[in-house]
């Protein structure tokens, strides 16, 4: 709970600051800010840590591949979120893991929560489509977010993998790093530049140390948003298996849906029923696996 408390407080800053920074910009600085304070923190290419770095092919693997992840799902979390309401997008992205769940379960339950979700996720781009004035681009929003949640599941298992090793952090380091230098093939050049000059709407970015601002906005972010959840999460996942904790993560949509209240995102009650059937379907299915075993992705 206090890492969602503190996850979506400031995911809402940054949603505030999308009026100064395009989403996807305001992505690559989240990511890149990260990657940097983990860097200059673990060193993992120092000499007393050489021994500790990927020995095969198949660990860097899975070291990449799950630093991808995360930076795929944070850059599609910020697109999503800027066309619907926080809580809302939240909900939607728990396809990922249930997704993971469908493709290893066996039992009723996975068959039960995905029809669940589904029917929670149609609930919630129902009522949204039919209210076009307040997200008028929710449709890009939408499919923004399902691949998110896709995003989601993979670094569910992938996370996991890398939580196993014996030098986790060093490891996620590493995997942060790598998915930021994937981004920035893309986004460096145009988000450096959103800073230097910012878009013709934007209001206090433009003004005197406006460019300072906003880095400063976007590090807090990072920080609170990414660099201390997960940590958070590296601990809790040594500890418990990816069915358990898909299910700590359901609190998430309750802690969105009450952060974004005070943003000005009012829930109606299509939403609030939209939420609980994807809050159900989570418990419903994870709370009956012992684990959720990466080997059989």
């Amino acid at each position: 709970m206090g890492e969602g408390l503190m996850i979506y407080l400031a995911t809402s800053v940054a949603k505030l600051a999308f009026t100064q920074l395009d989403p996807l910009l305001a992505a690559w600085y989240r990511v890149g800010f990260v990657a940097v304070l983990m860097m200059a923190w673990r060193r993992p290419f120092s000499k007393a840590k050489r021994a500790g770095l990927p020995r095969t092919s198949r660990d860097w693997w899975i070291v990449a591949l799950a630093g991808i992840s995360v930076m795929l799902m944070n850059t599609l979390f910020y697109l999503g979120m800027s066309n619907m309401d926080m809580g809302i997008a939240v909900s939607i992205e728990f396809v990922g893991p249930l997704g993971v769940a469908v493709i290893t379960g066996h039992s009723w339950r996975e068959r039960v929560g995905i029809v669940l979700a589904a029917a929670g996720v149609v609930l919630l781009a129902g009522v949204s489509f039919a209210n076009p004035t307040k997200y008028p681009h929710f449709l890009l929003g939408l499919i923004a977010i399902l691949i998110d949640g896709v995003m989601w599941g993979c670094y569910i298992v992938f996370g996991r993998m890398v939580a196993q090793r014996s030098n986790p952090l060093d490891s996620l380091t590493l995997s942060m790093f790598i998915g930021w230098l994937v981004q920035s093939v893309f986004l460096a050049v145009p988000a450096i530049k959103g800073v230097i000059s910012p878009k013709p709407s934007a209001t206090w970015a433009r003004g005197q140390f406006g460019a300072l601002k906003l880095l400063g906005v976007m590090l807090v972010v990072a920080v609170f948003a990414s660099f201390l959840p997960y940590i958070i999460d590296q601990v809790i996942m040594r500890r418990v298996s990816s069915a358990r904790y898909s299910v700590i993560q359901a609190i998430n949509p309750v802690m969105a849906l009450l952060v974004g209240l005070i943003i000005g995102e009012i829930p109606t009650l299509g939403d609030l029923a939209g939420v609980a059937l994807v809050i159900v379907a989570v418990v419903i299915t994870f709370s009956g696996h012992r684990q959720l075993d990466p080997e059989t992705m």
